[in-house]
């Protein structure tokens, strides 16, 4: 326990010191975001939290994995340089997602990941004869993944906070479920998190005043670790994680506010005749902001929403099983989307009350 710590604190400081030297090489280069129509901040930011957390995901899985994840390291490598060169001149999203393919075929065939389980059917669908469509179902969750995390990184702290969670949940849930978090898991959660921990330490500009951004770089990197961490914690074929895996429901649930994102504004372009990956600011923080809601309390709405919704679906899955927490995600999805912007509503509503 106490080396998961020492972990997890090199990887906030080794973040924070790799941030601090790297923030005026971003300013020489030009990666930074500049305010536009869609982007409302101040100057300046550099793009740099995705390089960073990499470097410390990386040099990490190197030294406390002994068989580390090659497949993954090339994928997140890739990912990252697109992001980067996106960053500085925008990348067409047909050829984005081309690579988002690719880094997904890249991890499940490198690390031989698939997803044979799906929490129901599992005797019908788990057979060795669906190996090609377990294989494809892989690719599209991870691409899936990658895409709702950089589409609701939208306000300072939202994907990476949603990533956080998404760890610190899944490690919750092995303690809860097995009484322990397999030893090469918890070290890969402590390690991210920690490096998540120090770049939000910027992002957030809690103890200073400089302040970096993600980026496409970072936001596409820990889209594509989140989508391998869940897959591994729950999927039997799986390197990372040796041992009883947590049910599928349950993991759903562990980033059920980034699919609700996704999944609702992919149907709304889709019904306007757009492009999915048409950017606009119809994403749940902008309904929520649209409110009145400053960015600040619109983070701390969806940090509670996250932490909700985990309980929820531990609750359903313990209680009632697969079926019933899968049938639970799918309805929250819309139960949620819509009830959150009453409720936002009806709280500036009482606020300011009209006379």
């Amino acid at each position: 326990m106490l080396s998961l710590i020492y972990i997890s604190v090199i990887a906030s400081l080794l973040t924070t010191a790799l941030v601090i030297a790297l923030i005026p090489l971003a300013t020489r280069l030009g990666l930074v975001d500049k305010p536009s129509a869609r982007k409302q901040h101040k100057g300046e930011i550099p793009l740099i939290g995705g390089p960073v957390i990499w470097l410390v995901v990386v040099v990490g899985l190197l030294i406390f994995i002994p068989n580390p994840p090659w497949g993954g390291i090339m994928a997140a490598t890739m990912l990252v340089i697109l992001g980067m060169v996106d960053d500085r001149q925008p990348v067409p999203a047909v050829i984005k997602l081309v690579f988002h393919i690719a880094a997904a075929t890249i991890v499940v065939m490198g690390e031989n990941l698939a997803v044979s389980n799906i929490g129901i059917f599992n005797e019908t669908f788990g057979s060795p004869d669906f190996a090609s469509l377990h294989s494809i179902i892989a690719v599209f969750f991870i691409v899936m993944i990658i895409n709702a995390f950089n589409m609701i990184d939208g306000i300072d702290g939202l994907a990476a906070s949603m990533a956080l969670l998404t760890l610190t949940h899944a490690q919750l849930a092995f303690n809860l479920i097995h009484g322990a978090t397999p030893p090469d898991f918890a070290v890969f959660a402590v390690l991210f998190s920690g490096s998540i921990a120090g770049f939000l330490v910027f992002n957030l500009q809690i103890f200073n005043g400089r302040k970096v951004f993600l980026g496409d770089s970072g936001s596409m990197l820990i889209g594509l670790i989140v989508s391998n961490t869940i897959i591994s914690a729950s999927q039997d074929i799986s390197r990372l994680v040796e041992g009883p895996k947590i049910p599928v429901s349950l993991c759903l649930w562990l980033i059920v506010i980034p699919v609700t994102d996704i999944v609702l504004v992919t149907i709304r372009r889709l019904a306007d005749r757009r492009s999915p990956m048409t950017p606009d600011r119809t994403h749940i923080h902008h309904r929520i902001m649209d409110n009145g809601f400053s960015a600040r309390r619109t983070l701390l709405i969806l940090i509670l929403s996250a932490v909700g919704a985990f309980w929820l679906g531990f609750s359903l899955t313990v209680q009632f099983g697969e079926a019933i927490s899968i049938i639970g995600f799918l309805a929250f999805i819309p139960v949620y989307y819509f009830s959150i912007q009453w409720a936002c509503r009806r709280l500036v509503e009482i606020s300011n009350p009209k006379y």
